[in-house]
Order: structure tokens, then sequence, then C-alpha cells
């Protein structure tokens, strides 16, 4: 029986979806004796906790955001750690995917209509300023800037002076939850004036805020699942070193981001009424038909004020729909084909693909346990 170091912080829900998705390989695929880290709350050397690993001859090793990743990488046994930043050379990594989740931030706040920007980082880390830069790339190509950033000053003085609504992408849930509780010091109202997004999606840390933190999830849970499936094989010399990337997935939208920035109130109704009816077979005429617009005049102002036409809002919000369902569901295609009104799973199928490039099914297989 293989013996394995894992090492992951089990205090943080990022650590504990890892940690299950290893758990999920291991129950049907390996058999290992594992070793986890001891508690970070715990000196260097407690007794009974062997916090070295010296003791455990250990076969293979995982290491996700561990303090000692520098001396881990001299360990001559198959292991797979996790670099903040990139790829390391001749070892098996995880890395997490920083550039598309500054995209997905961006495109997620173009979408609910803002035109002022913010972000709140860490300066000194790699992974944060990685973030930053494809949020202010992305926002740039669409036509939108300056982008305004946090530099630790006052950031009770630095909220107040933000032009309003504006909107804020922090670079992760802790980051995010600081900014609501200060803008609640300031005086100022989430997400009327202020709306805030966060990356991890640890849901305790988000449900606990008040008001709740929208955040972008992450597929750590699938890269735990993946990481352990490349030790085995590694461990078996069946694998060379390769990279696993953790790939944002879902936006969960909570109460801090839950409204509208656009300064139309035909276009607002227009939007309330797709994200209430998306689901359903609507036409574009229904949609015009919950406002006192013309056609032709709804769709000049969703071009003006969004950039998009009154259907690409519609497929939009079904194709997230779609996606959500296919990665946490275990819906037939069918059935969710059926459940959106398609009139066949071709149809269906040919939808999705044309907005995505994937099919249904591939899309599945790729991000799904």
């Amino acid at each position: 029986m293989k013996k394995v170091m894992i090492m992951v912080d089990t205090a943080r829900a990022v650590g504990r979806k890892f940690l299950k998705g290893i758990e999920l390989y291991i129950s049907s695929f390996a058999q290992w004796e594992v070793c986890v880290q001891a508690p970070d709350y715990l000196p260097a050397k407690s007794p009974g906790f062997d916090s070295s690993f010296q003791l455990h001859q250990a076969d293979g090793l995982i290491a996700l955001d561990s303090k000692h990743i520098a001396k881990l990488l001299y360990l001559k046994i198959p292991k797979i750690v996790h670099s903040t930043q990139q790829e390391i050379p001749d070892v098996s990594t995880i890395y997490t995917n920083s550039k598309k989740i500054g995209q997905f931030a961006a495109e997620y706040f173009i979408n609910l209509g803002f035109t002022n920007f913010a972000y709140c980082g860490f300066e000194e880390l790699a992974w944060s300023n990685l973030r930053y830069k494809e949020f202010v790339r992305h926002l740039k190509t669409k036509g939108f800037s300056p982008i305004f950033k946090y530099n630790k000053q006052n950031i009770i003085d630095w909220l107040k002076i933000l032009p309003k609504p504006v909107c804020i992408f922090a670079c992760n849930d802790d980051y995010g939850v600081r900014i609501l509780q200060s803008c609640k010091v300031a005086g100022l109202s989430v997400p009327e004036e202020i709306a805030v997004l966060g990356v991890d999606n640890d849901e305790l840390i988000c449900g606990l805020s008040l008001p709740s933190l929208s955040s972008i999830d992450l597929n750590f849970e699938r890269s735990g699942f993946e990481a352990a499936k490349l030790l085995n094989e590694t461990m078996s010399e069946k694998k060379r070193n390769r990279h696993i990337v953790v790939e944002p997935t879902d936006i969960i939208t909570r109460q801090s981001t839950n409204i509208f920035a656009v300064d139309d109130e035909q276009v607002v109704k227009a939007l309330i009424f797709i994200r209430e009816n998306y689901q359903n077979p609507i036409q574009v005429k229904n949609v015009v038909d919950a406002t006192t617009l013309s056609r032709r005049e709804l769709e000049q102002r969703f071009q003006s004020k969004l950039k998009r036409s009154i259907k690409d809002e519609i497929d939009r919000l079904r194709i997230e729909s779609i996606k959500r369902r296919l990665i946490n569901s275990s819906d037939t295609i069918y059935n969710i084909a059926n459940s959106l009104s398609f009139t066949d799973q071709y149809h269906f199928s040919r939808f999705f693909r044309q907005v995505t490039g994937s099919s249904p099914s591939k899309y599945r297989l790729a991000n799904k346990l």
C-alpha cells in the first residue's frame, strides 16, 4: 500500500474542497495510507505530530498552499505541488487560472451594466496582481477605463471618493468581506452604491457576511481528484509530469451584487423580466411587452447601455443556467433541454455548441466529476 503525504490547509473551504476531490478518487481507484499535515495552529514541534513527515517515508506527495513548497521540491519522490503563479518546470503543478478569473469578474460586471470599476487585492502576492492585470486588460478591450485600484490608503476614505455606482472586484472572499464591512462603517449602501465580488466561493464566509457576498467559484474539488489521479499514475510510472489548472466555473450571485447598474428604467424592467422568465420559451416580443417602448427603441437602448441585443441577454442567461446544471446536477441532457422548452435534444445541443464551441456532453465531461 502506497503512503501519501497531503499538505492542505483544511481550515479553509478551498482546502476542504480539494481534499474532498482526493477522497473521491481514493475511494474508487486507489488504496493509500494517507497522512494529512498537522493543523497550522500547532507549533512546529508539537508532541505526537510529525509536522515534517520525516517518520512516514512517503511514496508520494500532494501539497496545496504549503509554506514549505521550496523545500518540498527537493524531495526525491513523485509529487504534485501548488504554484500560485505558474507552472514549475520539471514538476507536476497545480495552479489557479488567475487570468481567467480576472476575465470572469470583468465580464460579470459589464453584464450588470456597470461603467465604474475598482479592484482590491494584495500587491505583494503575484496571483492577486495577475487577477488585477487581466481584469483591467479585459475591461480596456471593451472600452472601459480608468479602473480604480486600492493602494493601501485609508479604505473608508477610498470607498467614499469612488464614483457611484461602482463595482469592486476583490481578489478573494476575505478581502470581499473586508470591503463590505468597510462600506457599513462608511455609511455606503451595498449593492446600490457599491457592488462587491469575491473569489473562492467559501460558502460560510460569503453567507455569514451581511450583505451576503457574491463570489467566483473555482473547481478545487475536480482539481483534487485530478491531482490524486496524476500522483497515482506517476507513482506507478505510467505518467510524466503535467500541470493541473484550477479553473473558475461559475459566479454565485448573492446580495452584494444583486442589482442592475443601468440608469434606464425601461431597460431595467426588461432585464428583470428576462431574469425571471429566461427558463421559459420567451421571445424578444415578450420582453418588449414588459416595457412601454417599441421593439426598435428598446433594442437601441440595450445596445447603448449593455452593448448587446435583447436576444443576446436571453441566450446568455440560458447558457449560464445550462452550464450550472451540467456541472452541478445529474439531470440528463434530454431533461435539461426539455425544462428549457427546446423542441428536441438536437436543437438544444446546436444552441449550446454555437455559443460555447462545445457540445453539452463534452462540457459536462470536462467540468464535472
